[in-house]
């Protein structure tokens, strides 16, 4: 049927915001040198553009870098990614990656070393099948290809603080716990009404859990995870994030991670939030006229309530204008 309102201006779909973007993300975390952080890379060829940021906090104090440049021309199969500043070195995949940073404000020297295998969500998909995968989700039921892996690592190295004064460099030796995730995808980010990703490392365990909605499905909830440890790498059936309590910056005091693995074996990790050891932001998206969609990077004691074990977390919380 011809329509009066067929010859005017359409509304414009969800599926305009889909794009495709390939995407690196290490995580710091060393409580006892005071020192966490996260490096985002993203690369989007369909806009022209990779983009670098780096956000640390060093014994409390927040340093930043951020850059843009055009896609680069030699893309494909690279072992080196990064701008003139930030770069990373893929020495031995999955095993073995270098990443250095030279800013104005901050100097990385860091080795990030396996410390579980590498998980690929696309186990996830088959986990639980009543449950809507990212793909599904992030790609509004077109099934296009959504590729995301997760990896608990080590990390060693340093940290060099640059004053802006006369005085000497800060040099702190970092050993602690990492993470990186990697995707290639296409993505509905311009859309997701909230979400929690999560890397919660207890040394020789570590689980990945990760939960979101968007502004177009909002009551549709993706929801994947894996746990990784001496009985092996296995994804999650069930991963249910609950925020409890209120703090004045608008985060919750707790993220409790109720867990289940595919054959059933439950798992409860406690994310004091409330009591981070520090926290960064992440401005993983250009700016948009959609809202403002904020971040934080909160890095949490961490309890996994059925051994006692102790370990450290990130818990990133995001939402539009809410937090």
């Amino acid at each position: 049927m011809t329509t009066t309102h067929d010859d005017i201006p359409h509304p414009v779909p969800p599926i305009a915001f889909l794009r495709w973007k390939e995407n690196w993300f290490f995580v710091i975390m060393d409580p006892k040198a005071s020192v966490h952080g996260v490096i985002h890379c993203n690369y989007e060829p369909g806009h022209d553009r990779a983009r670098f940021s780096c956000y640390m906090s060093v014994q409390g104090q927040p340093y930043k870098y951020v850059n843009e440049t055009a896609f680069p021309e030699t893309f494909a199969l690279q072992h080196v990614i990064g701008d003139e500043h930030l770069k990373i070195r893929f020495v031995k995949p999955h095993e073995c990656i270098e990443l250095t940073l030279d800013s104005d404000e901050l100097a990385l020297d860091l080795v990030f070393v396996k410390s579980r295998p590498t998980f690929d969500y696309a186990a996830c998909r088959f986990a639980n099948p009543t449950v809507p995968s990212f793909q599904e989700v992030m790609t509004l039921g077109t099934n296009l290809p959504y590729n995301h892996q997760q990896q608990a690592l080590t990390v060693t190295g340093t940290a060099k603080a640059k004053p802006k004064a006369a005085a000497q460099p800060t040099v702190l030796k970092i050993s602690g716990y990492g993470y990186r995730d990697h995707s290639w995808c296409v993505r509905t980010d311009g859309i997701v009404a909230s979400h929690t990703w999560s890397g919660l490392h207890f040394g020789h365990r570590a689980f990945g859990a990760k939960q979101l909605h968007t502004r177009a499905r909002p009551e549709v909830w993706a929801r994947e995870g894996y746990v990784s440890d001496a009985d092996g790498e296995r994804a999650l059936s069930e991963v249910d994030v609950v925020y409890e309590g209120n703090s004045a910056d608008g985060l919750p005091k707790m993220a409790r991670f109720n867990l289940v693995d595919v054959y059933g074996k439950r798992f409860t990790v406690l994310c004091d939030v409330a009591g981070r050891h520090a926290q960064v932001p992440l401005v993983a998206e250009k700016a948009g006229k959609h809202g403002a969609y904020s971040i934080t990077e909160n890095f949490c004691p961490a309890v996994l309530q059925e051994t006692g074990e102790i370990g450290c977390a990130l818990v990133e919380i995001g939402g539009i204008a809410t937090l």
